[in-house]
């Protein structure tokens, strides 16, 4: 699960959502009386991270309970979902940031479960006041608000309304994520309980389900995985690089330990992986690739208590979806953070739709040419067609009249089709080009011919074909915009052969 990080005015959301991005070392749930799938369930996540928690010297968002509610609850409809709660003092209150007591400590999200292994997608997500409210990331419209919110350190009260019509989808769900302060946790482990009442305004039943989170002790082996992309410009297009970072989070110096980078998903391949342990009393190890998975052994290095481990990881391969597991093992626990790599690629063809033009030794008439351009992307990951500019070649007697099009994107109106002043035309194509999809544009250029100003040898040149020769038939420039969903900026040309009749 990730959560985009937040501003910085609020440190217990920010470090709350950081902590569920990384692997949890506890967490117990307990849910109502239906499968996790359809009903409502509740889990308490404690997130351990050094002395205190995340890095920090206090204990506040080390422990959180997420009530989760599924689409199940109430399919294509709303219904509100009031929490209520007593903290458990002496152990954990509830943190409320606002001093009237109109906002808990957590965050609102909404996710699509996108299945097959793959992790859910983050729609939306907010904060949980009394003017918070999560939209629509398509249409703008609200899909959840609190409607009412009522915090005080020894009792909580919340009101959410769901709302799953307006962006509907059986697989989604949204997660509450309420925020407490821990009193002394020290350092043995412990557990925290959790006892709210949960009811549903569409529904008569109650549900009252109480759930632990385990905190471990301090001494336990526990490591905070994280990873960053490094850009490596002038390197290939299918290769990619990151950093690991694994942080030693328990009292006890790590020792006997691997580090592993794996694909999950897609065709990339791991190049090369090395980490520096010097510092530590070890070696610089390394592995090299290709292959699927990397691993190198800790040896004789032993990291202290908040001291990082970095590694280098360089991919190749990378076409389309792809994700990379970076691991730190020791004993019989694994602490991952995920590393995707998108890159669709998109090929470009252009083809006429006339094989030959026929025009008449004398008079003034008009004469059309058509072709076609073709974005398709053949990979798994989403892409986009770029913008385009036409640069017709103009022969000697052959006026450009127009130039129209079919099957753009919508925004490429009449208007569009405006000649410069060199002579060329440019169009707005860009749009999103969905996995092993393709978009075919049609465009039908017209010629004004005044066969008495066209010489012997133009029409010898117009009847025969090179599109590497632009002085040859009617020729078309059209050149390709680079994107960043795959396309590659290039020049492609048509040509198309006009013969006088009666030769």
């Amino acid at each position: 699960m990730h959560f985009p990080s937040s501003p910085p005015a609020r440190p217990w959301r920010r470090l709350l959502r950081i902590a569920l991005a990384f692997p949890l070392l506890a967490a117990a749930a307990v849910a109502a009386p239906a499968s996790a799938d359809t009903d409502i369930t509740v889990e308490g996540l404690y997130h351990t991270a050094g002395a205190g928690c995340h890095g920090s010297g206090n204990a506040e968002g080390c422990l959180s309970w997420r009530v989760r509610i599924p689409s199940a609850i109430a399919p294509k409809s709303s219904t509100n979902v009031t929490i209520e709660a007593d903290s458990v003092p002496g152990q954990w209150t509830w943190s409320c940031p606002s001093q009237s007591g109109d906002e808990v400590a957590g965050t609102s999200s909404f996710y699509i479960d996108n299945g097959g292994g793959e992790p859910p997608s983050l729609m939306a997500d907010s904060e949980l006041s009394s003017i918070s409210e999560l939209y629509n990331p398509l249409l703008n419209e609200s899909i959840g608000s609190v409607k009412a919110v009522s915090c005080t350190p020894e009792h909580l009260s919340l009101t959410y309304e769901v709302n799953f019509f307006t962006y509907w989808d059986k697989n989604s769900y949204f997660d509450l994520d309420l925020g407490t302060t821990v009193a002394a946790p020290g350092a043995d482990a412990r557990s925290y309980r959790f006892s709210p009442t949960i009811e549903v305004s569409t529904r008569n039943a109650i549900l009252q389900p109480t759930v632990t989170a385990n905190k471990p002790a301090a001494s336990e082996a526990h490591a905070t995985v994280s990873v960053e992309n490094v850009r490596v410009d002038g390197a290939a297009k299918d290769a990619a690089r990151f950093t690991m970072t694994a942080r030693n989070d328990s009292t006890t110096p790590l020792s006997d330990f691997t580090i592993s980078a794996g694909r999950s998903r897609g065709q990339a391949q791991v190049g090369a992986l090395t980490c520096d342990l010097t510092a530590f009393g070890g070696k610089v190890v390394s592995a090299t690739g290709p292959a699927e998975n990397l691993t190198v052994s800790s040896g004789t290095a032993k990291v202290p208590q908040g001291k990082d481990i970095t590694c280098q990881v360089d991919l190749t391969g990378v076409v389309g979806r792809n994700r990379v597991k970076a691991a730190l093992t020791t004993g019989n626990q694994t602490f991952s953070s995920d590393y995707t790599k998108d890159r669709p690629v998109v090929e470009v063809e252009t083809h006429p739709t006339d094989l030959l033009v026929e025009a008449a030794p004398t008079g003034t008439y008009e004469v059309e040419v058509g072709y076609t351009i073709t974005f398709t992307n053949n990979t798994d990951a989403g892409g986009s067609s770029s913008d385009i500019v036409l640069r017709p070649r103009i022969p000697a007697g052959f006026t450009l009249k127009s130039v129209t099009g079919t099957g753009t994107p919508r925004w490429v109106g009449p208007d569009s089709y405006a000649l410069q002043d060199d002579g060329s035309l440019s169009l707005r194509t860009g749009a999103s080009l969905n996995a092993h999809s393709s978009t075919t544009m049609t465009f039908t250029s017209t010629y004004q011919v005044n066969a008495e100003a066209v010489t012997e040898d133009t029409w010898k040149s117009l009847g025969t074909c090179d599109p590497k020769d632009p002085s040859q038939g009617l020729t078309m420039q059209i050149d390709v915009d680079g994107s960043y969903g795959g396309t590659e900026a290039g020049t492609h040309a048509i040509c198309i052969p006009v013969t006088r009749t009666g030769n």
